[in-house]
Order: structure tokens, then C-alpha cells, then sequence
């Protein structure tokens, strides 16, 4: 493509006109993956400078260099390399991309979703219903991203604008008619998103998170509320209206609105009404658009029937029609690490119920602790939990957190989540902060992870509900390297239950002929 053509209609300069002519065969925002033929997006970072590694990008063959307007001065580029300046570097890359791309986003019907906690759950079932519906769908979000021709690990909620455009366009090549997004407050406020056409624009809800990047909560708010403003006329926002910040959030937004409520005295255009609730799901009536349909939904907690009514509104709109909804919703998977029960063998149950999420909010911390509180077998049932708090993020959460866990847990182990470079102790300190003089729990203290999830493991008794929370998914742990950084080291809190639990209880096993389940170990 040519560089004239990649910048028409964009906020951009080019400051040689004769370089126009410059053919452009790749985009790239890191200097080692620059090829013959790339534009190099030397974009401000929050340490270095991209400008600091124009030289290497050139002389890995980049013909063509967009820089920010007050950047440009101390830059001196080879003759026959482009410089391009804007005044919005991740604007004009976003717009860059989608149209360097073919503007995918145009051939796609693309749902995105957004909000505090429920993103990927619900992204990860519009996604399944859709599939499931007849109606082919990618997905980008913070487990993984399914492209339509292979399904590879995510580095991060959303992408960079050059890896979304990318995506999307191997999911129209694919035969993709829809596509799944989480869109993090943080995308939006870096534009990463910005060039994109979305068709659908699902709203959570809204709790304090993500305040060390946006300061405020209004900022956090007008960050997650761009995503609404994006929407034409024709567009559709499907708004969760059980938060108070609703309206704070979808502010003016112009197109059409699908109210979402569990609440049988609101007036909303999709609604769930619940029947029954256990570990093993919730029977729930969903009624919207499509019409009414009662299914037992294989997910645990009353949060997670607003993720499905949220999910099963966007995939009807999607074009998915009423029979296959009906079908599949009681089908759907939980998104990986989002209450998933860890077993040591799917077949047979243990003497208690073990599960990893990835609450790292207070908000989602007190949901998922109520969402297990009803569930308890006995009244002599104990929910015992393990939690951290992450380093280098929202400081303010901490305390927060710590006072959800100590009243609703009946026995707390504070340990390390991903600590990054700061000391796990100063961040265990802050959450004390948060630990009221007047406790009914019991809170310890055990900042290695492992060690802390064996002895919750170890320490439980039959009909007890163990919950390790913070993680979820991921495979790995940020540990501070000693030297003012941090290394990643594997570690998934599922396989360490799994260990932990074969550890306390043995295998399970079956006995020869009789076809009977029979546990090998002590039950407690």
C-alpha cells in the first residue's frame, strides 16, 4: 500500500511530500519486528521514548517513521525514509491499522464489551452461543484470541490497535461474520480501539479499579463511557441497568439501548428471573427479544446469570436465532478461571469443593464470596480463601479487598498475587490496613502462594468451600528480580490445587469390575 493512501483522511503529516510514493508493506510499533518495506510508529512509552529506537527499526529496513509533532524537531531521518507526524500518535495508529487491514471491523459485526468485572465471562459466551448458533465468531480478550484460523494465548485484555486490526482481518479471511472484544478502560483511553466499527457495545457494571492509571473514578468512568460515544445511530448499547452508574457511563450514547435487569420490578427489555441456585448452576428463565427460555446454566453465582443474559441478548442480535439460544445457553462453559471448581479427576467429586477466580477487585472479591455463601452444604460449611493484591496497580483497592475477605470469609490466608518489583510485604501491610479491630474470621498470613493454597487444601474438611482468588487463568507469577524489576516464573493456581488436593487425598480410583467410584486418602 502506499504511504499516500494509508494517510488519506488521517490527522497526519507527511513532512516530505515526495515520499508519498513510499510503498508500505508492514506497520509496527516495535523496532525488532520491522521489516523491508515497515512504517515504524515511534509512539511515546511510559519509560522510553519511541523515537529512541527509530535508528534500529531503519536499519532493519523500515522506510517510513510516524512520530509525535513535538518529537519531530530532534529527529533526523535518512533521505529516503518517510516522516510522518500527528499530534495523536495512538489515534492515527488505530486508523492506520484498520484501514492498512481493509477495515475489517466493517465486514465483521463486532461486540464489545466493557466494565469493571464480567468481561471475559461474557465475551467468552457470546463468543460460544454464537459459535454454537451458526453464526461464526473470533474472540480478543484476556484469556486468548481465536482469529478463526488458531487460537493463541492473550498478552493482555485488548491488543494494540496493529494486533486487533490484524485479528480481525485473519477472521474475516477465516469466514468470521462476528467478533467478541473485551475493551479494557485502559484501550480506550490509549485509542486502541479507536479506529474500529462496532456494532454492539455491552455494558457491566462499574467499581473502583484501575485508579493508580486514571486517578479518579469519574476518569475511569469517562474512559469506559468512549466506548458508547463510538456507536452510530444504528448501533446497540446492552446496558446492565442493576448498576447505579449506568447512565454515567452510557451518558450520549445515540444508539438504540437493550436494557438488562435480575430485579422483577424493573422495567427492562431482557430480564432473568432466578429458580434455583447450587455448585452445580443457576435455573434461571432468561426473557428478552427472543422470547422466554428456561435452562440450567452450568456457571455459579447470580453475578454470572446477568453475564448470560447480557451474553444471549448480544448473540440474538448477532443472528442468532431463538431455537439454538435455547439449545446451547445450558451448554456454555465457564471463561478459564472464572469460579472454574479444580477437581483432582472430572468424574468424581472430592469431599469439598475447590475453586480459582479471578477476582482482583473488592467488588468482584465480595461477588464471587456471595455467589459461594448460599452454596455452603451444611451450616457447619466453611468458606476458606486465599487472596493477594497485585504490585504496581491501584494501591487503593487493598484495604478494600481485605475487608470483603474478612467479612465474608470464615478463614482468610493473605499471600502473593503478583507482587512485580515491590516488596511483598509492604503491599501484605497495605491490605491490613483494611482488617477491622472486630473480626470473626481467621486471618493468617503465608506471602508464598503455594504454600498458602496447600495449607487452605490441607486445612479443609468435608462440605467446606475453598476459594484461591486473584489469578485465575494465568500460568505464570511476577516476582520481584532483586534489582528493581520483576520476573515471571510459571505458576497456575490450578495445577497447584490439583497437586495440593492429590497430595491431601490421594488419586482417585475405581474398583475392578464393580464400576463404583472409590477415593483412595483421608477426607477430613
Amino acid at each position: 500500500m502506499l504511504l499516500q493512501n494509508l494517510i488519506e483522511g488521517v490527522e497526519v503529516t507527511c513532512v516530505e511530500p515526495a515520499h508519498l510514493d513510499q510503498r508500505i508493506c508492514d506497520l509496527t510499533e516495535d523496532s525488532r519486528t520491522a521489516l523491508p518495506g515497515s512504517l515504524f510508529i515511534a509512539r511515546r512509552g511510559t519509560r522510553l521514548a519511541g523515537t529512541s529506537f527509530v535508528d534500529d527499526a531503519i536499519e532493519r529496513g523500515a522506510v517510513a517513521v510516524l512520530v509525535d509533532e513535538a518529537d519531530a524537531a530532534d529527529l533526523s531521518l535518512p533521505d529516503d525514509v518517510a516522516m510522518v507526524t500527528t499530534t495523536d500518535v495512538e489515534l492515527a495508529t488505530a486508523e492506520m491499522a484498520e484501514r492498512f487491514f481493509g477495515h475489517p471491523s466493517r465486514q465483521l459485526t463486532v461486540i464489545g464489551v466493557t466494565g469493571t468485572n464480567g468481561k471475559t465471562t461474557i465475551a467468552h459466551l457470546v463468543h460460544q452461543l454464537a459459535n454454537a448458533g451458526g453464526v461464526r465468531c473470533g474472540l480478543i480478550g484476556t484469556v486468548s484470541i481465536d482469529d478463526g484460523l488458531e487460537v493463541a494465548q492473550s498478552a493482555m485484555t485488548t491488543p494494540p490497535a496493529i494486533e486487533i486490526s490484524h485479528a480481525l482481518a485473519s477472521m474475516v479471511e477465516s469466514g468470521c461474520v462476528a467478533a467478541s472484544l473485551e475493551v479494557s478502560s485502559h484501550a480506550l483511553a490509549q485509542q486502541r480501539v479507536a479506529g474500529l466499527d462496532f456494532d454492539i457495545a455491552i455494558f457491566t457494571n462499574i467499581s473502583g479499579d484501575h485508579l493508580d492509571y486514571h486517578d479518579t473514578l469519574d476518569a475511569y468512568i469517562a474512559a469506559k463511557s468512549r466506548l458508547f460515544t463510538m456507536l452510530d445511530t444504528d448501533g446497540l448499547a446492552i446496558i446492565n441497568i442493576d448498576d447505579p452508574r449506568w447512565e454515567s457511563v452510557i451518558g450520549k450514547c445515540a444508539a438504540r439501548r437493550l436494557t438488562c435487569s435480575l430485579d422483577s420490578e424493573a422495567n427492562a427489555d431482557c430480564h432473568a428471573e432466578i429458580l434455583d441456585v447450587s455448585l452445580r448452576g443457576v435455573e434461571a428463565v432468561f426473557a428478552g427479544p427472543w422470547g422466554e427460555v428456561q435452562v440450567c446454566l452450568p456457571l455459579i453465582g447470580r453475578h454470572n446469570v446477568m453475564n448470560a443474559l447480557q451474553a444471549v441478548a448480544a448473540a440474538h442480535e448477532s443472528g442468532v436465532p431463538r431455537p439454538d439460544l435455547s439449545r446451547t445457553i445450558g451448554r456454555v462453559k465457564p471463561a478459564p478461571g472464572r469460579l472454574e471448581i479444580v477437581r483432582r479427576d472430572v468424574a468424581h467429586p472430592d469431599p469439598f469443593v475447590t475453586l480459582v477466580d479471578y477476582a482482583h477487585t473488592d467488588h468482584a472479591l465480595e461477588t464471587a464470596l456471595q455467589s459461594l455463601i448460599p452454596l455452603k452444604p451444611t451450616p457447619r460449611s466453611r468458606i476458606r480463601l486465599v487472596f493477594g493484591c497485585g504490585g504496581e496497580r491501584d494501591r487503593t483497592k487493598r484495604p478494600r479487598m481485605m475487608r470483603v475477605a474478612a467479612r465474608l470469609a470464615d478463614d482468610v490466608i493473605v499471600t502473593n498475587d503478583n507482587p512485580r518489583s515491590e516488596r511483598p510485604a509492604s503491599i501484605i501491610r497495605d491490605m491490613l490496613d483494611g482488617l477491622p479491630d472486630s473480626d470473626s474470621s481467621t486471618v493468617t498470613i503465608q506471602p508464598d502462594r503455594r504454600r498458602a493454597i496447600y495449607d487452605a487444601v490441607m486445612a479443609a474438611r468435608e462440605d467446606d468451600i475453598v476459594l484461591i482468588a486473584g489469578k485465575g487463568h494465568e500460568d505464570y507469577q511476577l516476582l520481584p528480580d532483586g534489582r528493581g524489576g520483576y520476573t515471571s516464573t510459571p505458576f497456575d493456581d490450578r495445577v497447584v490445587v490439583r497437586d495440593a488436593l492429590l497430595a491431601r487425598l490421594g488419586p482417585s480410583v475405581r474398583v475392578s469390575g464393580s464400576g463404583a467410584a472409590v477415593t483412595k486418602g483421608a477426607t477430613g
